[in-house]
């Protein structure tokens, strides 16, 4: 006789007792491996109880406690509380609805808008902007002065204090340096002996 996965498992962890433990110790004493496996399973939970402390206090078991309290305390459904079955508004006229609007709201939005400006050479045209200069202080104003094409355009900032004609940039300009490599890459003139 073959013993159930379910009876072996508990006589191999020690927990069978009385007349199951008989009856099931005098089927098994045909089948060694049973009872090499049960001296296995003794000796390695003893081998763990050596190792391992029984029991461990975590370092602060009142925090523990108080988390584990609050976790409790959310996950039990409140009393009193009940829940009505959604009616025939909540679970399909409202989300008809909120589909209507959307629709509305897109069709409003194509009547509301007119064709766009077209340039002579057929694009888009634009809509003129008027420049504006940030400054990241209050109290600074900027004027910007341009002509157009490839001149230079001006920033007049008014609010800034005049900077010291003593003030040395030199720490914080760049200043082109002449390298040794540029001085290799003179042409000369082939006319030249």
């Amino acid at each position: 006789m073959n013993p159930d996965e379910a009876t072996l498992a508990l006589w191999l962890d020690d927990e069978l007792e009385g007349e199951p433990l008989a009856a099931f110790e005098a089927s098994v004493i045909g089948h060694p491996e049973h009872i090499a496996a049960r001296l296995e399973t003794r000796r390695w939970r003893s081998l763990m109880a050596s190792a391992i402390p029984a029991v461990v206090e975590p370092p602060y078991p009142d925090f523990f406690n108080s988390r584990i309290a609050q976790a409790i305390r959310e996950q039990t459904p409140k009393r009193g509380i009940e829940r009505k079955p959604a009616s025939i508004w909540q679970s399909l006229l409202v989300p008809m609805a909120a589909c209507a609007g959307l629709v509305f709201a897109f069709w409003l939005g194509t009547k509301t808008q007119g064709p766009p400006e077209i340039d002579v050479t057929g694009a888009p045209r634009a809509i003129p902007v008027e420049q504006l200069v940030y400054t990241p202080e209050n109290g600074v104003d900027a004027e910007l002065y341009s002509s157009g094409g490839n001149s230079p355009t001006v920033i007049v900032l008014n609010g800034v204090r005049a900077i010291p004609d003593a003030t040395d940039f030199s720490q914080t300009t760049s200043i082109p340096v002449g390298r040794e490599i540029d001085s290799t890459a003179q042409a000369q003139d082939p006319m030249e002996p």
